[in-house]
């Protein structure tokens, strides 16, 4: 969706899609605090991490 878009736009599409990794990220752990789900696999925690690092920089960056 971000890479369909220029300038201001594309920024706004990362940081949208920032926030929603975060609230995803953020529900997970709510769930196995609250006993909801079973503990998740390292591998997927690291590759949600991964991915909100890569949104953070695509947003964060400064512009050129």
């Amino acid at each position: 969706m971000g890479s369909e878009v220029n300038g201001l736009h594309k920024r706004q599409r990362y940081s949208t899609a920032l926030g929603s990794a975060r609230e995803v990220m953020a529900c997970v752990q709510v769930a196995q605090a609250m006993r909801y789900i079973e503990t998740v696999h390292p591998a997927v925690l690291d590759r949600m991490a991964h991915v909100i690092a890569t949104l953070a920089r695509l947003v964060y960056r400064r512009a050129s």
